[in-house]
C-alpha cells in the first residue's frame, strides 16, 4: 500500500476541512434564507385527528336472562295398546285426530270373547246350583247329630254310631264350603271374561293428539302380536326439557326455594311462536359425562302451536344485576379469545383496553372488567384508531350514553 508523504497528509486534511466548512456554510445559508426574506421557522407538522362516534358508558340495574337450547315434551304421552289378543276389527277415527276422553278409537273382534263370558257365566250358574243341595245335605246332617245326641247320651245308640253321624255333618260342611268356593271361582271366570270383552273396545283415556296408527283393520294384535296400536299425546300444557351447566345450578337453585322462575319458550326458528311459564322440576342428579342438570318449564300451549320433539330456546329470568357497565356490542373489537375497547382519555388519545364481558341485552352488552361508568367508548371509527391517535368527535364533544346514541 502507498504510503502518502507528510505534504500529501496535509493536503488531505486541508481539502476535508474545506469540505466540512462549505457544507455548514451552505446549511447556515439555507436556515438564513427565510430570515432574508422576512418568513419565520416551519412548525411540526401535527399528527391528524381521527374523527369517532362515541358514548359515555353507564351503569344501570339489567336483568339476567340465560338462554339455553331445549326440546319441547308432552305432559302425558301415552301408548295406545291391545290388552287382548284378537283381529283388529275396526279403527273409528283418522290418524291424527284430536279427541276427547272416552272417544273410541279400536275395536278388536269381540266374538270370541263374547263366547267366553258366556261360557263363565254358564259355568258360575252350575256352581251357584251346586250350593242349595250342599246346604241341605249340611243341614240333614246337623238335624240328625241333634237328634241322636240325647240317644248316644243315654247309650240307646252307640258311640259309633253318633261318631258316624257327626263325621257326615262334617263332611256336609266341607262340601257346601266347595260349593261357595266353586261359585266364588265361577263368578271370577266370569268377572275376567266380562274384563277381556270390555278391552275390545279401546277408548282414547285423556284429551289429545292421535298419532299415526301402527295396526291396520283385519291384523292380528295383542300379546304377542303388534302390541302398540297408536300414541296418544297431551298437547296443553306442555314440557320444555333443557340443561344447564352444574355451575349454574346452586343459583337456580337459590331463586327457586324464594318462589317461581319464570322462562319464556321460544319455537325453534321462529321468534313469533312463543310462550311463557314457570320451572317445575329439576333433576336429582348431575350427568357426569356432560356436567349438566336437566331441568324443565311447564308453559301452556292452548293453540297445539307446539309438538313434542320441538327445537326450541329456553330463556331463565335469574333476576337483575345491580351496577352493570353497559356498552353497546358494536364498541367491541374481537381478538382472539378475547374482546377490547377503545376508550378516550382525557387528553383526547385513544387507548386499547381489554375487557371482561358478562350479560348480553339486545344490542349491548355489560363489561364486569377494564371500563368503569363515565368512561368515553368509542362505538364507530375505531377500525382506523392506533394506540394514543387523536381523536375528535363527530359532531362534537362527548356526552352520550351506553344506549348507543351519539355523545354530543
Amino acid at each position: 500500500m502507498k504510503r502518502m508523504t507528510t505534504n500529501e497528509t496535509v493536503g488531505a486534511i486541508a481539502r476535508s476541512t474545506t469540505r466540512a466548512a462549505e457544507t455548514g456554510l451552505l446549511a447556515l445559508a439555507l436556515v438564513a434564507l427565510p430570515l432574508a426574506c422576512g418568513g419565520q421557522p416551519a412548525a411540526p407538522v401535527a399528527p391528524a385527528e381521527i374523527t369517532v362516534r362515541t358514548i359515555r358508558a353507564e351503569a344501570e340495574s339489567v336483568e339476567r336472562i340465560r338462554t339455553y337450547p331445549g326440546v319441547t315434551a308432552s305432559v302425558r304421552p301415552v301408548a295406545i295398546s291391545a290388552r287382548v289378543a284378537g283381529f283388529l276389527d275396526t279403527q273409528h277415527v283418522v290418524d291424527g285426530a284430536q279427541v276427547k276422553a272416552g272417544d273410541l278409537l279400536y275395536t278388536i273382534d269381540e266374538r270370541p270373547f263374547q263366547a267366553s263370558l258366556a261360557q263363565a257365566m254358564a259355568s258360575q250358574a252350575q256352581a251357584e246350583a251346586q250350593v242349595p243341595s250342599a246346604q241341605a245335605s249340611l243341614d240333614l246332617a246337623a238335624r240328625d247329630v241333634d237328634r241322636n245326641r240325647p240317644l248316644a247320651a243315654s247309650g240307646a245308640i252307640s258311640k259309633q254310631t253318633f261318631d258316624q253321624l257327626e263325621t257326615k255333618r262334617a263332611q256336609a260342611d266341607a262340601q257346601l264350603a266347595a260349593a261357595n268356593a266353586a261359585v266364588d271361582a265361577a263368578r271370577a271366570q266370569a268377572d275376567a271374561a266380562r274384563l277381556n270383552l270390555s278391552y275390545c273396545r279401546i277408548e282414547a283415556p285423556m284429551e289429545g293428539l292421535l298419532g299415526k296408527s301402527l295396526a291396520y283393520e283385519g291384523q292380528m294384535v295383542g300379546p304377542g302380536y303388534t302390541v302398540q296400536l297408536n300414541q296418544l299425546v297431551q298437547l296443553d300444557p306442555m314440557y320444555a326439557e333443557f340443561s344447564p351447566s352444574a355451575t349454574e345450578w346452586p343459583l337456580i337453585s337459590e331463586l327457586l326455594a324464594k318462589g317461581p322462575v319464570r322462562a319464556k319458550v321460544v319455537y325453534g326458528g321462529v321468534e313469533s311462536i312463543s310462550a311463557e311459564g314457570d320451572l317445575t322440576f329439576s333433576s336429582n342428579t348431575v350427568n357426569a359425562s356432560t356436567s349438566t342438570i336437566t331441568l324443565r318449564a311447564s308453559f301452556p300451549n292452548p293453540a297445539g302451536a307446539f309438538r313434542p320433539g320441538t327445537f326450541a330456546t329456553v330463556a331463565v329470568d335469574l333476576g337483575e344485576i345491580p351496577g352493570v357497565v353497559m356498552v353497546p356490542t358494536a364498541a367491541l373489537v374481537a381478538r382472539e379469545t378475547d374482546f377490547f375497547v377503545w376508550r378516550v382519555k382525557s387528553d383526547g388519545t385513544a387507548e386499547n383496553v381489554r375487557v371482561r364481558l358478562s350479560v348480553r341485552q339486545d344490542d349491548r352488552v355489560g363489561v364486569v372488567e377494564g371500563i368503569v361508568a363515565g368512561d368515553r367508548i368509542v362505538v364507530a371509527g375505531g377500525q382506523k384508531l392506533s394506540e394514543g391517535a387523536k381523536v375528535v368527535e363527530q359532531g362534537g364533544a362527548a356526552a352520550g350514553a351506553a344506549n348507543g346514541q351519539p355523545s354530543k
